[in-house]
């Protein structure tokens, strides 16, 4: 009986040793970063849900109606929603920004999803055409309901490193790429902002039928202007 009494205590301590060493390769039993556009809920019908953090942003493609020019536009509105949760949450340095014009020759693959990579210098401050320093309250911001965020595309707003010919010329028919979102401070994804997105709406400054409302980035996978993939992850309607 001892013996058998031995061996149970043998098969006791392989498996508290297997289920450790389990717990000790996903990271100390702590949850993994979150997969880039796979752990959200699909976004109802029209609208994209985002989860931003660490300045990453969502890229938004915009074609111009032929005819038009860069010149015809004069301003950028975003619809957002966030809940109670998300609200409390603080915004990275306390500002909602804007990064472009981007041009498609920016971007690069990464693994799977196409991004501009924030840590170079070249895709950071001097890419900041706007830099709002606002608070939730400044924004508007009612959980559980939209609200509608104006960005301004002129660069009169722009961080004190924008580079002045990254505004598009105004003969510039682009395509022109943004990125934007309401990103968290640098506190740990877990801290990310999730919110619903909707209109994201380049303004004609004279005739609203020429409104150009993105549908989207343009590109294969959760792309983004972001320092690590996983900081963007974003997800559309149900299929």
């Amino acid at each position: 009986m001892k013996k058998m009494g031995f061996i149970v205590g043998i098969i006791a301590l392989v498996a508290v040793i297997t289920l450790t060493g389990c717990a000790s390769s996903s990271g100390g039993g702590q949850a993994q970063a979150p997969r880039p556009g796979r752990d959200l809920e699909p976004a109802p019908p029209g609208t994209e849900r985002l989860r931003l953090a660490n300045a990453g942003m969502a890229i938004f493609k915009f074609e111009l109606p032929a005819g038009q020019t860069w010149r015809n536009y004069n301003k950028l509105t975003v619809e957002y929603m966030v809940d109670e949760d998300n609200v409390k949450k603080s915004l990275r340095s306390g500002a909602v920004r804007l990064y472009g014009n981007y041009k498609e020759s920016d971007f690069k693959p990464d693994s799977g999803n196409t991004v501009i990579s924030l840590s170079t210098d070249a895709m950071f401050a001097n890419m900041i055409i706007d830099n709002n320093a606002t608070t939730w309250a400044g924004l508007g911001a009612t959980p559980n309901e939209w609200f509608t965020y104006e960005y301004n595309i002129s660069g009169a707003r722009a961080h004190g490193q924008f580079k002045r010919e990254n505004i598009p010329a105004a003969d510039a028919t682009g395509p022109f790429y943004f990125a934007l979102g309401l990103t968290a401070q640098d506190e740990g994804r877990i801290n990310a902002i999730t919110q619903l997105i909707r209109n994201v709406t380049l303004h004609h400054a004279t005739n609203p039928s020429l409104n150009v409302v993105s549908t989207g980035s343009g590109f294969e996978g959760t792309s983004s202007a972001a320092y690590y993939v996983a900081d963007v992850q974003r997800k559309g309607p149900a299929e």
